[in-house]
């Protein structure tokens, strides 16, 4: 009687490949975007930056950025803002070090529960085109630097392929 039992549990899951189990519980969603600031026809400061987020049995969100330019050396700070709200909490961007070859290069990763760093509508901020990357410098002459982001690609949520 045991093996009988056994087996009529056994057979589906082998049938199934045991997806029951390894299906895909979880959606992703990102987009990315860039912008930049050319003078004399030289990139002053630009930027690169993919927003994820995960929902479902994976949770988290994401943001990955690339800031590069010639103004190492003099950058104060920076903060990801949203265009067009000064109500809007800005969302402050680590600096490297002024001897670094990029100005910011990293993820900033907010898991369920923590406060900080608080990722709370960034991708609809960014997929939404009103992004900007703000920055603070030392230069007498341009002591604000704003690069807007542009969407270069966008998928809202959706089911990765590669779940079995």
């Amino acid at each position: 009687m045991e093996r009988r039992t056994v087996a009529l549990f056994a057979c589906p899951l082998i049938l199934l490949g045991c997806q029951s189990f390894t299906a895909c519980t979880y959606e992703e969603r990102s987009v990315a975007a860039s912008g930049a600031v050319i003078e004399d026809g030289v990139e002053f400061v630009g930027a690169d930056v993919v927003v994820d987020a995960q929902r479902g049995s994976l949770e988290w969100k994401s943001l990955d950025l690339t800031v590069k330019g010639t103004i190492n050396g003099h950058l104060t700070s920076m903060a990801l803002i949203r265009s067009g709200d000064p109500a809007a909490a800005p969302l402050s961007i680590p600096v490297n070090s002024p001897y670094a070859p990029l100005l910011s290069k990293g993820v900033l990763m907010q898991r369920p529960g923590e406060l900080t760093p608080d990722l709370g509508g960034v991708y609809e901020t960014v997929a939404a085109n009103l992004g900007v990357l703000e920055f603070a410098t030392d230069l007498p002459s341009r002591p604000r630097v704003s690069v807007p982001l542009a969407v270069t690609d966008k998928r809202d949520w959706f089911r990765p392929h590669n779940c079995f």
